[in-house]
Order: structure tokens, then C-alpha cells, then sequence
């Protein structure tokens, strides 16, 4: 991952962050590493078909564009962003092609290739492959919930009480409280969460420990 540099390259929107010093989930820039939802785009010499598209990286409508040794582009669909990079190695201007590499991510490469060619014919993209399950939406929420209600110095029987009871928790009840333990648990899963377990989530359905290449 990665956020926008402050200068303002041609079509990029400014860089703000929040009040926490944390980049808006707008100005975020995911790189390939980091997720198989990011599209390599790259220029072939021949087109296959007469609806073969070129798009210029100049002018892919209100896309935000910035460059390093490559360009990033972000652009907007109607659910969200699509990530894609573009290899300026040869001075290219505009590209035809996504790849698509044949490794254990490819069925959410091939999604989000599905979804960015919808985008860019103004259809609805469709369910997304691979998303989480709504259980496990619940429980991250719940997690993190934990982590900041910790980190605002809540103590662990408030954390309970909030999230988890229905009633209030005497004191003299929560040395042996059952809700006790499952705080802790939800803790610890919270820790590994932000000290980098989020990143799995963008490789789900897959596992980012199979995976030889990352």
C-alpha cells in the first residue's frame, strides 16, 4: 500500500488525511504486493477483435492519475476504486490489455478485471468474487471496535458491557464473569488484525502464507 505523494500530479485529487493523521480511504493507493485487486495495465501491438479498446491514460474520464517510475491510476466506479498500474518503461500513453498472471490469486484478478471492463462501458459491476461473508464482516467490526475502544481507555469490563451485555457488569462480578475471557480473545484477534492481519483480507478467499511470491 501506499497514499499519493502532497505534490498534485495532472488529474489527482489533493491528499488530506483525518484527524488522526491516517490518508482518506480515497487517497490510498494499493500496490500489486499488496493486492490482487490492483490491474496491471499494458499496451499490445495487435487487437484480437473490432471492440478492442484502447483507453488514454491523459483522458479515462475523472480518474486520478499520479505517477512515480509508473503511472497509479484510480478510478472511480459506481461501488468504489479500481486500482491499476501502467509500465512507463517505453513512454506508452495509453493501454489495451490488462494482465492477468496464473497464480493463486487469478480468479480475483479476473474479477476485478470483470469489474474495471463494466466500469469502463458504464455497466453495474456485478457481485464481487471473493467477498467477505457477512459473519465475518460482524466479527472484524467487533474486533476493532475492541481495539479502539481500548486504545480511547475504556477498561475491559466497559468493553464488555458495550459491546457484548445486554445489562450492566457489577464489579465484584467480572473477576469471574464468563465475558471476561471472550474480551481478551477478541483483543489478542484485534492485535493480530492491525499489526498487519488486515492485509489477508485482501487476498480473501486466498491465503497470503501459500503464497511464494509475497
Amino acid at each position: 500500500m501506499s497514499v499519493r505523494p502532497t505534490s498534485r500530479p495532472v488529474g489527482a485529487r489533493d491528499f488530506t488525511v483525518t484527524g488522526d493523521g491516517l490518508p482518506l480511504a480515497g487517497n490510498i493507493v494499493w500496490t500489486e504486493p499488496a493486492s490482487p485487486r490492483v490491474l496491471r495495465a499494458t499496451q499490445i501491438r495487435s487487437s484480437v477483435s473490432p471492440s478492442h479498446l484502447t483507453v488514454k491514460l491523459s483522458g479515462p474520464g475523472s480518474a486520478a492519475i499520479w505517477e512515480t517510475d509508473e503511472h497509479h491510476i484510480l478510478w472511480p466506479a459506481s461501488t468504489g476504486i479500481d486500482n491499476l498500474v501502467a509500465d512507463m518503461g517505453s513512454g506508452a500513453t495509453k493501454f489495451n490489455a490488462i494482465v492477468l498472471p496464473l497464480d493463486a490469486a487469478f480468479e480475483t484478478r479476473l474479477d476485478a478485471a470483470r469489474r474495471f471492463w463494466r466500469a469502463l462501458n458504464g455497466r453495474p459491476p456485478g457481485p464481487a468474487y471473493g467477498a467477505l461473508p457477512q459473519q465475518a464482516r460482524t466479527r472484524h467490526t467487533l474486533n476493532l471496535r475492541a481495539h479502539d475502544a481500548r486504545r480511547a481507555g475504556a477498561t475491559y469490563r466497559e468493553i464488555a458491557e458495550v459491546l457484548l451485555s445486554r445489562e450492566p457488569i457489577a464489579p465484584r462480578d467480572w473477576r469471574d464473569h464468563h465475558l471476561r475471557h471472550k474480551v481478551r480473545a477478541i483483543l489478542r484477534r484485534a492485535d493480530r488484525l492491525v499489526a498487519g492481519g488486515y492485509r489477508d483480507l485482501l487476498f480473501y478467499p486466498h491465503s497470503r502464507s501459500r503464497k511464494s511470491d509475497r
